[in-house]
């Protein structure tokens, strides 16, 4: 494989990653639902793509732990899920508390290794570090112990700004990926 080519793949599996962290789709089940698009398979997508960018970005390595541990984490409440019907981690909010921040710090990390990359071919990742940094931002306020079920439009509206945050993320991806295996197959 080319070192495009391993771009490309990696890449791709790092969209393919977001698309399935950020779409949740459902499927009931005896009364339970069960995400079609777990988690856990956006954390085998993102620990494969650093396996294939390793040499390219010298921090990216240093995400695999979190993204084990990520992906474990992802793994048993989607297990719970199937299981019980309930996520496991919600039982110990304190090891969820952690489980939310370090998945802040990996998105936020993975998207600065993924600006850096696309900067060393010579193009412009200011809107990404931009969606990055809002991204970052509003799930730190949505985790804030606010009563937010009676902040009805605030709650909507931070929803629908993490929509509009996801859908342009994903783009920027898409638009980096593109941009920097132009002129290839």
């Amino acid at each position: 494989m080319t070192d495009t080519q391993q771009l490309r793949s990696a890449l791709t599996r790092i969209i393919w990653g977001y698309v399935f962290l950020y779409l949740d789709l459902n499927l009931g089940v005896n009364g339970h639902s069960l995400s079609v698009l777990p988690n856990w398979v956006s954390y085998l997508l993102f620990f494969s793509a650093i396996g294939l960018l390793e040499g390219e970005v010298r921090d990216l390595p240093l995400l695999k732990p979190f993204c084990v541990l990520l992906g474990i984490a992802e793994g048993v409440n989607w297990l719970g899920v199937l299981l019980t019907g309930e996520t496991v981690l919600y039982w110990f909010y304190l090891v969820y508390a952690l489980v939310i921040c370090i998945s802040i710090y990996f998105n936020f990390q993975m998207l600065t290794d993924v600006a850096a990359l696309v900067e060393a071919r010579n193009i412009d990742a200011g809107a990404l570090r931009g969606v990055r940094n809002g991204e970052a931002v509003l799930r730190a306020v949505t985790m804030l112990p606010l009563p937010w079920q009676e902040w009805e439009l605030l709650s909507a509206l931070l929803a629908l700004a993490g929509i509009v945050m996801c859908l342009c993320m994903i783009g920027l991806l898409i638009r980096a990926r593109k941009m920097c295996c132009e002129g290839t197959t």
